[in-house]
């Protein structure tokens, strides 16, 4: 309990660690939070006496003089990879006086029992008539079992001065550990896309090769980035294999462009890591990107081509 109520006190001063660049604005993440291609990941982990991994979250910051009677849309897409909804995880923090005003993500009543592995769309909570999804016990004169309304009635004109998209329900569930994928927060009119932040080269330009491949790895993230370009049995060369071809390509330019819009499609899909990788490698048409499953195909099909043609088929008499 003492480390749930440690996690609450620090997010309602917004004490907390900037992480990697977004796509928007005015986003920090804390504790476990990191950020990956299309989303960020918040792991809370009690099954072991480590208290740094027990929390992790997002941060929106809010603009001076929002009041609580002033926000109009509060909402989230998320998906649980590991545990359930529960032990009042995830939620979203509203931060009021010096405290937090609880909003519970996951199906009414209960908050459990989130489908896992399934992207969720917590539809617009501000204004909810579900009983006990807003929990205002923190401030004065609240209680754990609130509707909107309630809250508004007792906070309207109290300044917002924090937002936060929270996670530590570890400590609920079966094995200890609760994962949280968030993808996108809204905010009144603000939607936050927390896709990772992406630097494409310019269209018909080159760039340096060794800066283009180092902006590839952070927007691909490494697995994906050595599935795309190791060639040894740790993949641990793709960084300078990276450089080579691009340096030693025909036309830089064209093939870092290439290499680009086929990023941005596969991303596009939701694919990370190995998989990302071998998207990319499918769609750039750069033959040094080839994995070994699509150079071994490739193979197999010139060997059937050649076979055919050596039967006689076709042949002029």
């Amino acid at each position: 309990m003492k480390r749930l109520l440690l996690f609450a006190a620090t997010c309602a001063l917004a004490l907390f660690v900037a992480a990697p660049s977004f796509a928007a604005t005015g986003v920090t993440l804390f504790g476990t939070a990191t950020q990956e291609a299309s989303d960020v990941k918040i792991v809370s982990d009690f099954s072991d006496a480590v208290a740094t991994n027990d929390s992790g979250g997002v941060d929106i910051a809010v603009p001076t003089g929002t009041t609580f009677s002033s926000l109009t849309a509060l909402s989230a897409q998320f998906q649980l990879q590991t545990g359930d909804c529960g032990g009042g995880s995830p939620r979203f923090q509203v931060n009021v006086d010096g405290k937090n005003v609880f909003v519970y993500l996951g199906p009414s009543p209960s908050f459990t029992g989130c489908a896992a592995a399934t992207w969720i769309d917590s539809g617009n909570l501000v204004g909810t008539s579900d009983a006990c999804r807003v929990d205002t016990s923190q401030l004065a004169g609240g209680k754990v079992c609130s509707t909107w309304a309630e809250a508004v009635t007792l906070l309207g004109s109290h300044t917002v001065t924090g937002i936060q998209f929270a996670v530590d329900g570890g400590w609920k569930q079966t094995g200890k550990v609760q994962t949280v994928l968030v993808r996108s927060i809204t905010v009144n009119g603000t939607t936050y896309n927390l896709a990772q932040e992406t630097t494409p080269p310019p269209t018909g330009g080159k760039v340096n090769p060794a800066k283009f491949c180092k902006a590839l790895k952070a927007t691909m993230g490494s697995a994906a980035f050595n599935e795309l370009w190791g060639t040894n049995t740790n993949a641990k060369n793709g960084f300078g294999k990276c450089v080579s071809t691009v340096a030693h390509a025909r036309n830089a330019g064209k093939t870092e462009q290439q290499i680009t819009d086929a990023v941005t499609a596969c991303v596009a899909k939701g694919l990370k890591g190995g998989p990302l990788g071998s998207c990319v490698a499918a769609r750039d048409g750069v033959a040094a990107t080839k994995t070994e499953a699509q150079e071994h195909k490739a193979a197999q099909a010139g060997s059937k081509k050649k076979q055919h043609g050596n039967s006689g088929h076709g042949k002029k008499k």
